[in-house]
């Protein structure tokens, strides 16, 4: 019988993770896991399990977002964790359980993680991070929903209505100049992605190419463009076939620096960075991808 530790998060998905977490507890004790739990107060707290439950077992649960699952994998490589990390999806946005779900018998052994540094800030992720439109649709999204919780169901459309007023507003806007080995690429962008993932911004195939088992990222950006482009560049990205505008350009590169030309911020699977409840921003960003001994799986 294995066992299991397991932390819930029970912020994640506006409380979600409290409704999922017994289905998922059964489900897991049905295979005959023996499971040790802990509903976490706060992020020390969650970081805190997190390091103690890695000195304890040799698989390590999470029931939370993609957030959660963030955190833990940023302990868990501090202390060159060699056992299996488990995500119990239950957030309001899960697009790591996706890609997790399609790597799953296709893909095996320990993964990379990336690793951001800016401001003397360092953030490891498991996902991505971009800058611009998401990063704008993220802070309004979030204060709307702290203000109105009853609103989550409308998150959705929410969201929508806000990359369509940030554009007009042209608050997602970034100039930005990157250094890819290389390669230096400059330009004015309403999207820019570098990421692990193949999916992001619920679902959508944005980096075809992009792997937690690649020593590389994928870097996906979207020149600044009408709005009706913009929105027609997003929806063909539900089935990868934005690449064809003209606007979309796409690289690959274990490492890069990015250089703005105003400092922004920048959300990290899911989250924008922050630093003592402040938001982190900076003129430069750089990035580099490190491997390491864990491994990852989902359930749900």
């Amino acid at each position: 019988m294995r066992k299991i530790g397991v932390i819930i998060n029970p912020t994640s998905g506006g409380g979600r993770t409290l409704r999922e977490w017994p289905r998922l507890e059964a489900a897991l004790v049905s295979q005959g896991k023996t499971i040790t739990q802990h509903i976490s107060t706060s992020e020390a707290d969650f970081r805190a399990t997190a390091r103690a439950y890695a000195r304890r077992f040799n698989a390590l649960g999470i029931c939370g977002g993609d957030s959660s699952l963030t955190i833990a994998a940023e302990e868990l490589s501090a202390l060159k964790y060699k056992g299996e990390l488990l995500f119990l999806p239950a957030g309001s946005v899960n697009d790591i359980v996706i890609d997790i779900d399609e790597a799953q018998g296709k893909m095996s052994g320990s993964i990379y993680l990336g690793e951001l540094s800016a401001e003397k800030k360092r953030k490891v992720f498991i996902g991505q991070a971009n800058w611009g439109l998401g990063v704008i649709v993220n802070r309004w999204v979030g204060k709307l929903l702290r203000v109105l919780p009853p609103l989550r169901k409308f998150q959705e459309t929410i969201g929508t209505l806000c990359i369509v007023a940030a554009h007009l507003l042209r608050r997602e806007t970034v100039f930005a100049t990157f250094n890819i080995g290389n390669r230096r690429v400059s330009g004015r962008y309403s999207i820019i992605l570098v990421t692990q993932l193949k999916h992001w911004a619920s679902g959508l195939r944005f980096a075809a190419g992009a792997s937690f088992y690649s020593p590389d990222f994928q870097i996906v950006t979207v020149r600044r463009t009408g709005l009706i482009r913009l929105i027609r560049i997003i929806l063909a990205a539900k089935t990868g076939a934005h690449t064809a505008f003209s606007e979309v350009e796409v690289f690959s590169s274990s490492s890069l620096s990015l250089q703005l030309l105003k400092p922004a911020a920048v959300q990290v699977d899911g989250d924008i960075l922050s630093a003592r409840e402040k938001e982190v921003t900076s003129g430069r960003f750089d990035l580099v991808k490190r491997k390491t001994t864990m491994r990852l799986s989902a359930y749900h």
